[in-house]
């Protein structure tokens, strides 16, 4: 029997209005731009970091009713080393009036947030944020989620003053108007009363207390570092292992292990220590920005970089004043990797780009390199359009042009180094390459290697071919079995590796395949195949613009989908 979604949602809706597990968070303010000008730039979710502190980057172009939102939170206080992503479902959408999304995606865990316009008459509007939040997960992490609400709706309130400024100087939102607002200076006094007024509001004891002790800890810090700092720097910035070896003593120092303030309250203390360790370091977001979002730089060779993680895997080489970057990424991890071959790499310029196949994580990317050659199989271009159009109808000129397409073979030479582009047939989709690199022994496999992680495989129009995919991973390991590879995903590996990856993939599809001619059902053959004796991680994709996740389970449902689609067609 299948549910309603919109009666589901109805339900959730009204669960959450009598829960009593918090009150909303809700505020407004009244702005002198007109309601059709300030709607306009509100929605276009991937420019609301120019004007709201509270957003670190949003994905989604436009806001679309059913369509799955996503976007990453700065922290909640400057100190907290996290960056928090977010995916949200669209649920209402009244154009110039309001937009509501819900956040399902933590177990036990339910949010909807409302921004709201009201048109005043005489060019005003009232903007307005909402926020409502229940289940066991929320209240596990009440004061916290709270924090993050309050903090989103202030930041939210005075981005929307600060587009009133914007409009009333150029009379417009456009986006040449909209600048990102760098201005996080603090000075140590600054930073001090921001963490007391935290810590009052998370303190289980006494807030003036609390304030009491860590004062005396930071007031021995502002003494010792008295200069204005923009984040942890200034003009004598401490290092941030010096300021942490610090804190002990002055705890102690509070004074000593057998001060009274420290021996009466030192649950306190040790609450205090373990709810910043929760909030800083071992939290969701960081988890994950930890396992997918950081990028980590490994030289394979001199010149040559693996810029692993913040999308697909990426190889930099460097040859004299040329730099070819294979695989750019896609936003956010695009920017750091252009930034990091501008800091590390300076005086260079990028003139060829390789995208190893069409999907988004490898190719968009691109856009951050206008002088730059872009390569790639004679496929990719039409699968870009067909599977991605909406975003690349917008970026044409950086679709890879007829010039630079791959139909078996090519060599792309640098002013040293030459890249060996091969064709392998369908397999990851139907317009990979794979990238060899003789005077080093490397190669970039793109993702017909995911290594240590469960692979995402394409099932729409030009997507993968598991048995074609499996044979081309075998061919390479077994010609080149001294190579170091760059995969797709994951760490680099050896051509073991990839062996061990066919092997992966053989007894996948071996599985589906007889759990589909027994006669067994998509959730039966998911319940009952085994893939843990393999080890792999968990990765998110963005696929469509939702969040997808490989798993076990997930794999199995799609090679599952494959079989079927396969059988029919035969």
């Amino acid at each position: 029997m299948k549910t309603n979604r919109a009666t589901a949602d109805k339900s959730k809706a009204e669960i959450l209005a009598l829960s009593e597990d918090m009150t909303p968070i809700d505020g407004y303010v009244d702005v002198k731009i007109p309601i059709d000008v300030l709607w306009e730039a509100f929605n276009r979710p991937n420019t609301w970091n120019s004007w709201n502190k509270c957003f670190s980057w949003a994905f989604n172009n436009e806001l679309k009713l059913g369509k799955q939102l996503i976007w990453v939170f700065e922290p909640i206080r400057w100190w907290f080393l996290y960056k928090m992503p977010a995916i949200a479902t669209i649920v209402e959408l009244e154009p110039q009036h309001k937009v509501t999304w819900e956040v399902t995606i933590l177990p036990g865990f339910y949010a909807r947030h409302t921004y709201y316009m009201k048109d005043l008459g005489n060019g005003y509007t009232r903007f307005g944020s909402w926020e409502k939040a229940m289940g066991w997960n929320f209240r596990l992490l009440k004061r916290f989620w709270l924090a993050h609400f309050t903090f989103v709706k202030n930041f939210s309130l005075k981005g929307a003053k600060h587009l009133e400024k914007v409009y009333s100087q150029h009379k417009s939102l456009g986006e040449q108007y909209l600048r990102l607002r760098k201005d996080w200076k603090f000075s140590v006094a600054e930073i001090r009363d921001e963490f007391l007024k935290f810590i009052a509001e998370c303190s289980p004891l006494n807030p003036p207390l609390a304030q009491r002790g860590v004062s005396h800890m930071l007031g021995d810090f502002e003494r010792s570092f008295p200069s204005r700092i923009e984040g942890l720097g200034g003009q004598n910035p401490p290092m941030l292992g010096d300021f942490e070896g610090s804190v002990p003593p002055r705890i102690g120092g509070l004074g000593g292990q057998n001060h009274p303030l420290v021996k009466q309250h030192w649950k306190f203390f040790l609450s205090l220590m373990l709810l910043l360790v929760v909030l800083g370091s071992g939290s969701f977001a960081t988890w994950f920005y930890l396992s997918y979002v950081q990028q980590e730089t490994v030289e394979m060779a001199p010149g040559v970089y693996a810029v692993l993680g913040g999308g697909g895997n990426s190889l930099v080489v460097e040859d004299g004043k040329e730099i070819l970057v294979l695989d750019p990424k896609f936003p956010t991890g695009a920017q750091n990797l252009r930034r990091w071959i501008s800091q590390n790499l300076p005086d260079r310029n990028v003139t060829k780009i390789v995208n190893t196949h069409y999907h988004y994580d490898h190719t968009q990317g691109n856009i951050l390199y206008p002088s730059a050659q872009i390569f790639a199989h004679r496929q990719v271009p039409p699968l870009m359009m067909l599977r991605d159009g909406n975003w690349w109808k917008s970026h044409q000129e950086y679709i890879p042009q007829t010039d630079n397409l791959v139909n078996r073979t090519d060599t792309l030479k640098l002013q040293n180094q030459e890249v060996i582009l091969t064709y392998p047939g369908i397999a990851h989709t139907h317009g990979d390459l794979w990238a060899y690199l003789p005077k080093e022994n490397i190669i970039a496999t793109g993702d017909l290697l995911f290594h240590t992680y469960y692979p995402f495989f394409d099932l729409g129009e030009g997507g993968v071919a598991i048995p074609q995919t499996i044979a081309a991973i075998r061919e390479i390991a077994q010609k080149y079995p001294d190579v170091k590879f760059l995969p797709g995903h994951g760490p680099i590996a050896t051509a073991s590796d990839l062996q061990q990856y066919a092997n992966y993939l053989e007894y996948l599809y071996q599985n589906v395949d007889n759990a589909y001619k027994q006669g067994l059902s998509i959730e039966q053959a998911s319940n009952t195949i085994d893939l843990s004796q393999w080890h792999r991680k968990i990765l998110p994709s963005f696929h469509n613009n939702r969040l997808t996740w490989a798993t076990a389970k997930s794999n199995i449902r799609w090679v599952y989908q494959i079989v079927e689609q396969e059988l029919d067609t035969d």
